[in-house]
């Protein structure tokens, strides 16, 4: 096909502009339009390679980086307490490092079980702002003083049945956690808490100071690495070779985020390099483009 074929093609998928090619070639309107009709008069191949260059961009740009949902063991792990709290009306802890995957479980529990109610915390949270947020997905209004917001997520709650998960546990203060143990006491649901590490030490007090929070979890789960097992379904199911799986979870550390990273990025610096597939040296090498 013929680079203005080509770009042809490309503005009609992508619904492109001739302002967009413009802008993002350097290359005048006008100036495209008559080399796209074969009428301008100058320096012809230098347009080409600069639109060969935005066409090839833009065909990379436009590959999905993000690779299909597998059921690895963090998502396993998650999964088997968040049932146990759900079920039991009891309350757990899952902990571990940044990027292991823990919220893409949470949230694949409460899609799955819809009598779950998933609230994403940040570091801003206060006590009030956790019981607003869980007041309104419970079809309230999220306003009122925390004594009428707590009665009325009590009352809401009392004897459901139902699932409060909190992702990003470590950011709520001490104040935050202990109304969710409250609440947990005078309704019976289930309440699970997911976060970093540090979630225990909070849970716990430096000085074991709240001992009356953590002596109410029953279970909990400390999260670590990926496992091998992790890594070999992850390329099988992009229909990768699984031989390499090895050297993937070593230069991941066994971060299920920066594992998904360097698989992408090394399938692609591989195909830049001419490569037929990835090997052990492209992924060194891409494992060194990428932050720690």
């Amino acid at each position: 096909m013929d680079i203005r074929d080509d770009l042809r093609c490309l503005m009609e998928q992508k619904n492109f502009s001739m302002q967009f090619i413009a802008t993002a070639t350097g290359i005048a309107k006008s100036t495209i339009s008559m080399w796209l009709n074969n009428n301008y008069k100058g320096d012809n191949d230098k347009i080409a390679d600069k639109i060969h260059n935005f066409i090839q961009r833009e065909k990379e740009r436009s590959g999905n980086d993000e690779l299909p949902f597998v059921d690895i063991s963090i998502v396993k792990y998650i999964s088997e307490i968040a049932r146990l709290c759900h079920t039991k009306g009891k309350i757990g802890v899952c902990a571990g490092k940044a990027g292991l995957g823990k919220t893409v479980a949470v949230k694949k529990y409460t899609k799955e079980y819809m009598d779950s109610i998933l609230i994403e915390s940040d570091s801003g949270y206060t006590a009030k702002s956790l019981l607003k947020e869980i007041h309104r997905r419970l079809g309230l209004s999220g306003k009122g003083s925390v004594y009428d917001l707590m009665s009325e997520v009590i009352t809401k709650l009392n004897q459901s049945g139902r699932l409060l998960i909190i992702d990003e546990a470590e950011n709520l203060p001490y104040r935050a956690l202990e109304i969710t143990r409250r609440i947990h006491d005078k309704t019976g649901v289930g309440v699970l808490l997911v976060g970093r590490n540090i979630l225990f030490e909070n849970l716990k007090g430096f000085n074991n100071q709240y001992d009356q929070l953590y002596s109410r979890v029953k279970y909990h789960k400390s999260l670590d690495r990926l496992l091998i097992q992790d890594v070999i379904k992850i390329l099988d199911s992009i229909g990768q070779s699984t031989d390499l799986a090895e050297t993937y979870l070593q230069y991941s550390d066994g971060n299920t985020r920066r594992l998904e990273h360097l698989i992408s990025h090394s399938i692609s610096v591989a195909n830049f390099n001419g490569k037929a597939a990835v090997d052990s040296a492209v992924i060194k090498q891409t494992s060194k483009l990428l932050m720690a």
